[in-house]
């Protein structure tokens, strides 16, 4: 649910930026023919005014637009983040499963980018009781031995803990969305077939059972 919804915010950012788009051309179009007017044209002292008071307002227009251009940016770039930060930022027991502390700002975009791009094969296969690293490898042209290495410099994990942990959190997230009230299909749901198996695993990543959670957001 919070991955469809951070896919929805997405998506209304992008419809946003492409309409404030649309607008600045022909909005660019008419300060430059307003300041050209201005300019160029010998005009009595009542119409210089009110051109120069309609270039004063386009500028302004101009100004805001430019503004909610930079606001847009910005929170997409921060949609953009791989949820492994934002997971490991908020959970420490994930952050004592890394080999060192995962510093965001030390990582270049193209391996932010890169990062998403892995996770989102990773949750589009979610349900798979085994996500292959060479299917994973495939996906992201690379290959398996680049992709180890790669995860574990950018995360200090394996890839195989990499997956579990974004599987224990698509399963928080649906006990916490109420999209399933029984252990066994959020379980089953981010493919784990021993319920048993899973509960325990996610007991160690959160501190807390699965079934202990529903009963918890239950009340």
């Amino acid at each position: 649910m919070n991955q469809q919804r951070i896919n929805q915010d997405r998506n209304s950012l992008g419809i946003i930026l492409q309409m404030v788009q649309n607008i600045e051309v022909p909005l660019t179009t008419l300060i430059e023919e307003t300041y050209r007017i201005n300019h160029l044209q010998r005009i009595n002292s009542l119409q210089k005014d009110s051109k120069e008071i309609l270039f004063s307002n386009t500028q302004e227009i101009k100004q805001l637009i430019d503004e909610v251009l930079a606001h847009i940016k910005s929170n997409q770039e921060l949609a953009l983040q791989p949820t492994i930060f934002k997971v490991f930022d908020s959970n420490e027991r994930v952050r004592s499963m890394c080999g060192k502390g995962i510093d965001a700002r030390r990582i270049s975009k193209l391996d932010i980018a890169w990062l998403v791009d892995l996770e989102k094969e990773v949750y589009k296969n979610i349900d798979r009781q085994e996500i292959h690293l060479s299917d994973l490898a495939f996906s992201l042209a690379v290959s398996k031995r680049q992709l180890n290495r790669k995860v574990h410099s950018l995360l200090y994990l394996t890839p195989n803990k990499y997956i579990r942990i974004l599987k224990l959190n698509k399963a928080k997230q649906l006990i916490d969305a109420f999209t399933c009230d029984r252990v066994s299909d959020i379980s089953y749901a981010v493919g784990y077939s021993d319920t048993h198996y899973f509960s325990k695993l996610f007991q160690q990543q959160y501190g807390v059972t699965p079934k202990e959670l529903l009963k918890e957001n239950s009340w």
